[in-house]
């Protein structure tokens, strides 16, 4: 498959005294090209059931990307992807009462990748080797005592990885600093390894009607760095309770909440930078450490199935603590990441709710839906703590149906807004609406006519907006059950630009993208 793409972006990074703009202009090419193959095994028997499926997946990817603005580069990219695996299952029946699931996880994964990076006043060029063996060996059995049941899982997991990468040509001209000199080593060589012994104990209790659930799963962890970190021993325990409440048939309601301490994501252990774009480098943290979390979350929902009434709704509230904290650094238009040994607390709140009822005077339904969620972080900005926070909020409504016998609908409307502040300092709420429609048209057995509009209206900054209107038509003649004709015509309304503006902890990023104008394409399908 070849891509071919174009835009404009400009992204302010947020610093606590001043802030920093960022512009870009971008064309190029992408080349993706996959090969894919699962061989599966199956056998269903009384007392035995076995299942087992081998899958490969080889992605190879080339990439060129023409850059204009602050930083003017080309950039070319190859980024292959190879990927085996073979899961199995057995479940096995005893004694008529007795259940007992054996399953089997292998996966193995290589990513030689490189990056070249090529300015006036020099090429900076990075090769990434990422290969990693994952294991994961389990069994699980379940039985009943008076009322209560138990089940245990069992297993051991195994991880081994290696990541070696390697930058050259950071040297820089007058115009911009010598990244050689600030980012230090460029070189990483570096193993991951860990053997994991866990059981995941369970017990349900159910009173009238009430479901009680207590969950402790615990694990013993052995970790070898290949003298890169000194290796380790940790013992892990999350346990975690929950209620649910079943009064009747339609409503339903549930308690959750939990405590944990688990590992940090080795992938994180890397002492030298990775250049992660011609413009960020990124380092991970070169020592081991440990995270603790706590969460509570409540649900409900309520289904009369007579009358076509559904809902739910949800909430939950997290807490976060690790012992590092995120840091960005400016070297000129460079933006460079690391982890600095600061204790790091963070929170979040996520809410989310839906309704829906079937509409069967059309033979459809329609839905109202809305969420909203808050995060908090800590991290360090150019030496300086910044407390970011990022709200945002959704709200959407959808409908379909077929009121005619030759004619379907669907239809949405979202509308969403987001906000960053930083250190209480509160930056614009920037929302957008989307509406989304779609007919579909079918006079006759052989024809069909379907038409498809979408309307984004985008908020790029503070009162100022941005519509665009894309409408599509295609139409099918099908002379027989193998043979079909279709002509499609897109973009009619020739659009040339979207824009949008998104934030992250640290950034708000402003994106122009170039779209394809008004195309006819006919096309001829054969079957077998």
């Amino acid at each position: 498959m070849l891509n071919f793409f174009v835009g404009s972006s400009a992204t302010p990074s947020y610093q606590y005294q001043s802030n920093r703009v960022i512009t870009e202009n971008r064309d190029g090419s992408d080349r993706s090209h996959s090969l894919s193959g699962k061989f599966i095994y199956e056998l269903n028997q009384k007392t035995a059931f076995i299942n087992n499926t081998l899958k490969t997946n080889i992605d190879w990817d080339d990439v060129r990307l023409g850059v204009t603005g602050s930083l003017p580069n080309t950039q070319t990219a190859s980024l292959p992807d190879y990927y085996a695996g073979n899961d199995f299952k057995l479940i096995k029946r005893f004694n008529e009462k007795h259940l007992v699931t054996f399953t089997s996880k292998n996966e193995w994964e290589s990513m030689p990748q490189t990056l070249t990076v090529a300015m006036a006043d020099g090429t900076m060029r990075q090769s990434v080797r990422d290969h990693a063996f994952h294991t994961n060996e389990s069994a699980a059995y379940a039985f009943s005592i008076k009322g209560i049941t138990v089940s245990l899982e069992g297993g051991i997991k195994g991880y081994l990885r290696s990541m070696c990468s390697e930058a050259t040509g950071l040297e820089k001209g007058s115009e911009q600093p010598d990244l050689s000199d600030l980012t230090g080593n460029m070189t990483n060589v570096v193993n991951t390894n860990f053997l994991t012994v866990y059981a995941r104990p369970k017990f349900e209790y159910w009173v009238k009607r009430v479901n009680f659930t207590l969950s402790a799963p615990v694990s013993f962890s052995h970790y070898t760095f290949d003298k890169a970190l000194a290796n380790r021993n940790e013992v892990y325990f999350s346990p975690s309770i929950s209620m649910d409440w079943k009064p009747n048939n339609r409503f339903s309601v549930g308690l959750d909440g939990g405590t944990g301490r688990s590992p940090m994501d080795l992938s994180m252990i890397q002492p030298g930078y990775v250049m992660t774009n011609y413009r960020s480098f990124r380092r991970g943290v070169d020592n081991f450490y440990n995270s603790t979390s706590q969460n509570v979350s409540a649900n409900l929902s309520y289904k009369h199935t007579r009358r076509g009434v559904f809902a739910n709704a949800y909430v939950m509230q997290s807490w976060s603590h690790n012992p590092y904290t995120l840091a960005q650094q400016l070297f000129g238009d460079y933006i460079v990441y690391s982890y600095t040994d600061a204790k790091s607390d963070g929170k979040m709140l996520m809410a989310s709710g839906n309704i829906g009822k079937t509409l069967d005077f059309m033979r459809g339904s329609a839905n109202v839906n809305g969420s909203f969620s808050r995060s908090e972080h800590h991290l360090l900005s150019e030496n300086q703590a910044v407390n970011s926070t990022g709200t945002s909020w959704s709200a959407g409504a959808k409908i379909n149906g077929a009121p005619l016998r030759w004619m379907s609908f669907d239809y949405r409307i979202d509308f969403s807004s987001s906000r960053l502040a930083m250190n209480g300092n509160n930056a614009s709420w920037l929302g957008s609406m989307e509406n989304e429609l779609l007919l579909n048209i079918m006079p006759q057995r052989r024809w069909e006519w379907h038409i498809s509009g979408e309307h984004y209206r985008n908020e790029l900054t503070a009162n100022e907006f941005k519509n665009v209107f894309l409408l599509d038509t295609k139409l099918i003649f099908k002379p027989g059950k193998r043979l079909e004709f279709s002509a499609t015509l897109s973009n009619i309304f020739n659009q040339r630009t979207y824009n949008y503006t998104t934030y992250n902890q640290l950034n708000s990023f402003e994106s122009q993208r170039r779209l394809r104008g008004r195309e006819l394409l006919f096309s001829i399908s054969l079957r077998k």
